[in-house]
């Protein structure tokens, strides 16, 4: 498995083959027996988990803020978090707390959260877990659009096939447990220009509908 190229790479197969493991021991949050990640160690990641994970006595701004204490440089601590808040539209709110807003506003706080940090790696699990279509789109979208800013390495895992077909570069398929990469597909075709029920977006979702 290559993540060496940039893009949107979309781990995907069946609930509870292992993914989410995968992703904990590629960051080092768990640990593994066998095997290696070869050119991981030096980088820094961004992380967006499938609950939100936000600290519910700071506002929405305290809790970007935290994830930047690293930076001597206030001014710039400032401007990431206004940009990033401006980007998926809660600038607004940068005073409110979590318990104050919905549930998709929350997660558009983590993913704004994780934009802020700027690791090299952006790692998201299962981030559109349980959100409605249109608010899934959008978050879809800003993310994709943030990788056109940064470009690099995002790694998505996710079961869905409507998410891969809509943001993958490309797929690494696995089956599980234990988990088991069986085959890798690349999509040429930008994100903004593929068309749902398209032939050559039809031939994906066949192969992806059978795992």
């Amino acid at each position: 498995m290559d993540f060496s190229k940039e893009g949107i790479h979309c781990i995907y197969g069946p609930s509870g083959s292992g993914k989410t493991t995968l992703l904990n021991s590629l960051v080092g949050l768990t640990s593994y027996e066998k095997g290696e990640f070869v050119g991981f160690r030096e980088n820094s990641f961004s992380y967006i988990f499938q609950e939100e994970r936000l600290l519910p006595w700071a506002t929405v701004e305290e809790n970007i803020r935290f994830v930047l204490e690293s930076l001597e440089d206030k001014d710039e601590i400032n401007k990431r978090i206004d940009k990033y808040l401006s980007i998926v539209g809660l600038q607004k709110f940068k005073k409110s707390y979590p318990q104050e807003l919905s549930g998709g506003m929350k997660q558009r706080v983590s993913i704004a959260r994780a934009f802020a940090y700027e690791g090299d790696i952006l790692i998201m699990d299962e981030p559109f877990k349980g959100l409605h279509i249109e608010l899934k789109r959008s978050l879809m979208n800003y993310i994709i659009d943030y990788w056109k800013e940064k470009k690099g390495v995002f790694i998505l895992v996710t079961h869905d096939i409507e998410e891969v077909l809509y943001m993958a570069d490309y797929i690494h398929i696995f089956q599980g447990p234990p988990l088991t990469l069986t085959e890798e597909i690349t999509i040429e075709i930008p994100q903004f220009e593929r068309e749902r029920n398209s032939n050559s977006i039809m031939k994906y979702r066949d192969i992806l509908s059978r795992i």
